[in-house]
Parts: C-alpha cells; structure tokens; sequence
C-alpha cells in the first residue's frame, strides 16, 4: 500500500539487521499459536514419564481418551480396589492368602500394574520429537519400567509359590465326613471340631516316623473354647474298629506303644492299602481310626507336623514367651537343633526361640513323658494366643514356605484359614490334660473311664464351666 504523500518512507534507512528483524516478526505473525505438545510448558519429559509411571493414562488423558481411561483403569482403580477389599477383609488374611482364585487374582492385577505403565511411558515417548526429549524420555521411561516391574515380579512369583504350597499341604476339599466317626450315638461331642495334632519324629536310627505328640484339640464351634487332650505315646492296647485291617491283625489291642502305630501301618503295606484315602497318608487314617474307636470320639481331621518344622515354624514366628514356674534342664543335645542348649532355663518369663522351644517340648531332663506332654500343651497354647497378634500378618509368608516341607493334613486350605482366623479373632484354649497317672493308666488303660472323661471336658466347655482335673 502506497504511503501518504507526506509521510516519508523510512524503508530505504533500514539496515540490513533491522529487516532480518521485521522477517522473523512477519513469521511469528504468519505461524499457528498452537503449542505442540513437548513445548506445552506443562510438563518435561521427565515430568511426563514420572506421571506415566505413577497414573498410568495421565499424561495423555486429553490427547488419547480412550487408551488413557482403560489405563486408569487397569492400572490405578483395581489395584487400589484390590488393597481396600485386603484391608476390610484384614480379620480374614488367611483366607485370601490360602485362596488360589485370590493368588490368581493378584498375579494378574500385578502384570496388568506393569502392562498399563509400560503402555503409558511408550506413548509418552512417542508424543515426542526427535531429538534429545525423545531420548531423555526413553531412558527415564526403561529405568522406571524396570523399579516397577522388580516387586510386581516378586509378587507374582511369591503368589505362584503359595499356590504350590496349598497343592502340597492342603486337599482340595475337606468334605463333611469325619476322618474316623465315633459309632455310640453320643451327644456330647455334638457342636465340636476335633482335630488330632500328630508330631512326627524321624532320623537316624529310628523305624520310620514316630507320633511321640499325640494332641486331641477339640473346639466348640459356637463359641470358639478350644480344649486339649494329651494323649501318651506309651499307651498300649490301642483298639480299632470291627473289621478293620488293624483289628483283624490285633483284635485285642495293639501290643505296643501307640506311637509305633504310624510306623507300623507304614511298613506293611497290605495294612496300609486298606486305610487309603485320596492323598492322605493311610498310617495317619489308621491312627485316628484307634484313637477314635478306642475313646468313643469323632476325630474330624489330622494336622501332622515335623518335629524339625516345628523348630523352624517357631523362628518364623519370632519365638514364643513362657512363664516358668521353676528351673528346668535342658536336653544334652537333639537332632535339628541350632544352637547349643544352656543348662538350665527359668524360672520366670522365657522368650524361647525354635531350637529352645524344641528342647522345651522335648526334654525329658529331670522329668518324664508326662511332664513333657504338660509342656507341649503349655507352649501350643501359647503359640495360638500368639496367633492372635497382628504380626502374625507379616510373618506368614514365611510360615507358607515352612509348611510346604513339615505339615501334612486333611484340611483343606479354606477350613485351615478358618482355623487360624477364628484363633486370631479370639478363641481360647479353655482347658488342658493329659491322659496320664493318676487319671489314667497309659500301661492298662480302661477305655470306658477315658470316654467319659472325654465327654465331661466336652459339656464343660459347651457348658463354660471349669473342668476338675484340668
């Protein structure tokens, strides 16, 4: 456009400089005002990736909707729904942990946290342009993948772990029949779990495994109040069913310790094929089947245990805490053992670690079987007060990979988890005894005097009243 005729031109005066000048002007008036997305000013690309790691779909929610929400999704919502079902169901972690569905669950919730992020950070990357922002990106983005990706890892391999320790230990489903029902038509045990706690003792020099513990634990279902029944590894005349593999071989008792039962089923098989069931070990089958015939009570499931698991189960646990009444001698040496025993220990508080507890439960220094069976009863209770606390939550893993080697049973893993559940909410053990002098007589046992003493501790907790000779 032609200037006025009185308004000078000041073009011809301009240096070569000023007209670069007005050049980059007319450009940055011709360009788009738009911001790509790397010169937004809203985020680096370090800022970028972080956010890609942390929320997963962030980064790009307004540029790329969709794939952002399913992100978000998958990578934020469910997991943090995950943790909030955990944390309401916190009375009930055994449960979940012993659930292979749940295992399942957290194993694909844990490659889906990698999945999202991984999605996330490669398209952070890709928004960007070439150059330096693009290579700062992928480096960020490969490093944070990879702290990400290291505990998801572990997690899923901690879950498959546990999955094969439930496979291991546990059967896959307790059923409802008992393991070996009382045949009298007895009310007393009516509303009562009865589980017997076997301790296996094997190693050199000795004929298979040996049950020396022996435990009836018999639980009120209604209320929880848990009763303990020792039973003498040197009871002799243990009866069995009519018609049975093992009253046909003995019909007028077994003529040795009944801690040579398990050894004895075991190596004779013919006997043992008779006493089959599922995955089961037949020689615990028979046992209970004895125990059961003999004291006139329905023993719902067997829970055996090595002796050298149990040491190490205690350790898991981070020991266990007795008071003493008076000093007791330890044992010289027993096989398994960690550390050397002192002399003595007590009296007064002991904090007890596995190899301690194990000599506890196992000394016969200065004492007897008898006095050994009062303690074995004494630290068991102990452990299930101690099951109660919430560190139990912490140290299960450990416990899971434990059992996989020193616990067999007829449990299945639902109706162990709710054992310990209804433990950690509560339950008590409300009386203890041992089937020994002056009670009983292990050597000449009458089986009719054992059955009603049975029944009496039953309706005492039933009826929550003290029983006399507990």
């Amino acid at each position: 456009m032609a200037l006025p005729p009185d308004r000078p031109d000041f073009t011809d005066l301009a240096t070569p400089s000023d007209h670069k000048a007005l050049k980059r002007l007319a450009d940055m008036d011709s360009s788009t005002t738009t911001p790509s997305d790397d010169e937004s000013g809203k985020r680096g690309p370090s800022g970028s990736v972080i956010g890609a790691l942390f929320v997963p779909g962030a980064p790009s929610l307004f540029r790329r909707t969709t794939l952002s929400a399913a992100l978000l999704l998958l990578g934020v919502v469910i997991p943090i729904a995950t943790i909030v079902v955990a944390l309401v169901r916190r009375n009930e972690i055994t449960s979940l942990v012993l659930d292979k569905n749940f295992l399942l669950a957290l194993q694909t919730i844990a490659v889906l946290f990698v999945l999202t992020r991984l999605v996330s950070v490669v398209e952070v990357i890709r928004s960007r342009s070439e150059g330096s922002p693009r290579r700062l990106a992928s480096t960020l983005a490969i490093v944070g993948v990879m702290l990400v990706a290291t505990p998801a890892a572990w997690s899923i391999a901690r879950a498959q772990d546990l999955s094969g320790v439930i496979s291991d230990v546990f059967v896959s489903s307790g059923g409802d029949a008992p393991l070996a029902a009382s045949g009298d038509g007895s009310t007393a045990g009516e509303g009562f779990k009865t589980i017997l706690l076997l301790g296996g003792d094997e190693g050199p020099g000795r004929w298979a495994l040996r049950t020396d513990t022996m435990i009836l634990v018999t639980i009120h279902e209604e209320s929880g109040r848990i009763a303990m029944i020792s039973i003498p590894r040197n009871m002799y005349k243990m009866q069995f069913p009519p018609g049975s593999a093992m009253a046909n071989e003995f019909p007028k008792g077994f003529p040795e310790l009944a801690n040579a039962i398990y050894p004895y089923v075991f190596t004779h098989e013919d006997v043992a094929a008779t006493y089959v069931r599922g995955d089961l070990q037949p020689e615990a089958i028979a046992l209970a089947s004895g125990i059961s015939y003999s004291m006139n009570i329905t023993i719902d499931d067997y829970v055996l245990v090595n002796m050298q698991g149990f040491l190490e189960i205690i350790d898991a646990l981070g020991g266990v805490t007795l008071t003493l009444d008076e000093k007791l001698p330890m044992p010289g040496n027993i096989p398994g053992a960690k550390t050397q025993y002192p002399p003595f220990i007590g009296p007064g508080e002991v904090t007890m670690d596995g190899t301690t507890a194990l000599g506890y439960a196992r000394s016969r220094s200065g004492d007897s079987d008898y006095g050994r069976m009062g303690r074995q009863r004494q630290l068991l209770t102990a452990l299930a007060n101690q099951v109660q606390g919430s560190d139990i939550l912490l140290r299960f893993p450990n416990l899971t990979g434990i059992m996989r080697w020193t616990v067999r049973t007829s449990l299945s893993a639902g109706e162990f988890s709710s054992l310990v559940d209804r433990l950690r909410s509560g339950a008590s053990v409300k009386e203890s005894i041992g089937l020994i002098p002056p009670l009983m007589n292990p050597g000449n046992p009458n089986f009719t005097d054992i059955t009603n003493l049975i029944d009496a501790l039953q309706v005492s907790i039933r009826d929550n009243v003290d029983f006399p000779y507990a």
